[in-house]
């Protein structure tokens, strides 16, 4: 497929989300992960899953609780955010912050010791959250729409559709004189937008929030403190929750009739899903560990999705109102996972650690739920034409200062996950932490940012140019911990 055929796919799919709330866009979306979790796991990069023994490195490869030689409790109450987006839209660029805090962790871990004589050392079990996705995030647009319109939208989508029959975004258009009819007929099924050309002022915010915590049921061993195995049953609980709201103002009186109109919507997503997650690691020698894991497609199996929209037109001489609710249900089943861990260790007193993952998300698959029978598959063929496997690089680092006391750091890139350049998307953090270690007590911080740059569409690619976006995030999270 050409890239300009997937540019508009891509932006009709970014405005539909909006119209539906099912599609690719959406796809990608929920399955895509973050991983957080405790500030030791985020301060070292997330690079955790040769180094072990903390509860955040469950949801990477399970097979770090082996390495647990004590019970130990953990808790990650303060996740705290500033979110920061530059918004560039025909040349005029709007800035935007946004604050938001969260809960990203808690956790327990029990390690038994068998009784007898036994070359496994220890059984491990563990359950509680990690948080692997926030959807935390706020950006404006303004500018000249240079002679744009998302009437042209508007009309694209309504050709070949009788008046009578006419959706509700395209009566809506039609009743406000965003659109007009090409043959004044009854059997009309082509339409104009009468205002192509003339230059409007256009304003965008889109605010979004919620996340994905995951509940993880984990068990492992270690066999003669070479051999580490485990496995994560998760249950990840998707909350999402999207307000956008658009307007079109003829602030310089240059269209007939229509003064403004403005779009407010309302988007929320629940669902709860399940996954498997198998891992193994092996020390073959005091200052090498190396392992692997692997992760199940996560099945959601009845996503629940509630769109709430109102249009408002302010006319001359009279004003026209149309507002809906759309509520749907429909499948998702996320790409699998591949992942690679080495760490080395040295005096045991540091660490220097790196991670590898793989995920191709042109696999992820949409399916119906219940009674509907829609099949999706229009969706799901643009997904495998859209998307594909991106590459993940985790590294980290940690070092006792003195006896107790603890710095490390850490990086991570992941690439884009769309085809032939269509967009970015691709992500990158940085990350610093402290830490104090006690024998029952212990307390970590870090210090997050993240960057990521990407396009974006008010509407069609075909009617209106590109928004540049760049976004960055600065968090502070703080760890509590006690070893039983």
């Amino acid at each position: 497929m050409k890239i300009k055929q997937l540019l508009i796919i891509l932006s009709i799919g970014l405005l539909t989300s909006y119209t539906f709330g099912q599609n690719e866009v959406d796809a990608l979306r929920f399955s895509q992960f973050r991983w957080g979790g405790t500030a030791r796991f985020i301060g070292a990069g997330g690079a955790f899953g040769a180094v072990g023994a903390d509860f955040s490195a469950l949801s990477t490869n399970p097979a770090s609780i082996g390495l647990f030689k004590k019970n130990e409790i953990s808790f990650t109450p303060l996740s705290v955010s500033v979110f920061q987006s530059d918004c560039k839209y025909n040349d005029e660029l709007t800035p935007s912050t946004h604050f938001k805090s969260t809960v990203s962790n808690f956790g327990a871990v029990f390690s038994i010791k068998p009784s007898g004589e036994t070359k496994w050392e220890r059984v491990q079990f563990g359950i509680g959250f990690n948080q692997i996705m926030n959807f935390n995030n706020k950006f404006s647009i303004e500018g000249r729409s240079n002679g744009s319109t998302m009437a042209q939208d508007f009309a694209s989508r309504a050709n070949g559709i009788l008046y009578d029959y006419l959706p509700e975004e395209q009566y809506f258009a039609y009743q406000a004189y965003l659109i007009d009819p090409v043959h004044n007929t009854e059997d009309n099924t082509e339409y104009v937008a009468p205002n192509v050309g003339k230059d409007f002022f256009q304003t965008s915010t889109v605010t979004t929030s919620g996340k994905v915590n995951e509940l993880s049921f984990s068990l492992g061993s270690n066999y003669n403190n070479k051999l580490y195995l485990g496995a994560t049953l998760g249950i990840p609980f998707l909350s999402y929750l999207e307000e956008r709201k658009y307007e079109e103002r003829d602030d310089l009186s240059v269209a007939d009739s229509i003064r403004s109109f403005h779009i407010n919507d309302r988007l929320s997503v629940s669902s709860t899903g399940v996954n498997l997650k198998l891992g193994l690691l092996y020390q073959p020698v005091s200052f090498l560990r190396f392992g692997a894991a692997i992760h199940t497609p996560t099945l959601y199996k009845n996503i629940h999705d509630v769109l709430e929209r109102e249009m408002v037109a302010l006319l001359d001489t009279s004003n026209v109102n149309v507002s809906y609710t759309n509520d749907y249900n429909y499948q998702l089943i996320t790409p699998m996972r591949y992942m690679g861990n080495i760490a080395f260790f040295i005096l045991n007193r540091s660490f220097i650690s790196a991670e590898y993952e793989y995920t191709d998300y042109s696999t992820i698959k949409m399916g119906s739920w219940g009674s509907n029978s829609y099949t999706f598959k229009d969706e799901n063929k643009i997904i495998k034409e859209s998307y594909q496997g991106t590459h993940s690089i985790r590294l980290g680092a940690e070092v006792y200062l003195v006896e107790n006391f603890l710095i490390r750091g850490g990086f991570s890139h992941t690439t884009s996950p769309y085809k032939n350049k269509i967009n970015d998307g691709s992500f990158t953090t940085g990350s610093a932490g402290i830490g104090y270690r006690g024998k029952v007590f212990f307390i970590d911080f870090a210090y997050v940012i993240s960057n990521q740059s990407q396009k974006y569409w008010l509407y069609n690619h075909e009617f209106v140019n590109p928004v540049d976006q760049h976004f960055n995030s600065h968090s502070i999270i703080g760890t509590l911990g006690w070893k039983l």
